[in-house]
């Protein structure tokens, strides 16, 4: 049963030092700080992935707040029930206002509620748009490609022996279409 710390530095040095603090009084067996320099833009949370490899039954992520993570309100409900599905527990040790009341079970409870809501309006939102392009004649997919051009594609693949990507360019489609058209036959 480890107690997990988790900081994640920022431009604010006293921001870190309030987190390294929280994370010292709660007691944590180990803590990871994450920098910047560490991770990459395409892979900003090297630590934590290193944490949630390892992190086990009855084991603690402990964070200051959950702004150390670093993920949208989606990413963390699914960040806390990969936790979950490893039978270990998030910790909060400083949430804002009103919210300070909640225990953590509650509070996690509550951003999955908040995460599934926003699934919800995104798929709406999602829908209506999709609606509302069909009205107007707008269909999505890749554009049509004419029956000329269809034949010409099977017509140099098949006499010339062009290269695929010599059709997509003399054709001006992309290889992917050039590649469904021969398929076809």
């Amino acid at each position: 049963m480890s107690k997990i710390g988790y900081a994640y530095t920022t431009e604010d040095r006293e921001y870190l030092t309030k987190e390294l603090e929280g994370l010292g009084i709660y007691g944590c067996d180990q803590i990871a700080i994450e920098t910047d320099s560490e991770g990459s833009a395409t892979h900003p949370h090297k630590e934590l992935d290193m944490i949630m490899e390892k992190i086990g039954e009855n084991d603690s992520l402990i964070v200051y707040e959950l702004l150390c993570l670093g993920k949208s309100v989606i990413q963390l409900a699914d960040f806390v029930k990969e936790l979950e599905d490893k039978g270990a527990t998030l910790v909060i040790i400083h949430k804002e206002g009103k919210l300070a009341e909640l225990d953590d079970e509650t509070y996690i409870a509550f951003i999955k509620k908040m995460a599934e809501m926003e699934k919800m309006i995104i798929r709406e939102r999602t829908s209506r748009g999709l609606e509302e392009a069909r009205r107007h004649g707008r269909v999505g997919g890749r554009p049509k490609i004419s029956e000329e051009t269809v034949a010409r594609i099977r017509f140099l693949y098949e006499h010339n022996k062009y290269t695929l990507r010599q059709i997509a360019e003399e054709c001006d489609i992309s290889l992917g279409t050039a590649y469904k058209y021969i398929q076809e036959k």
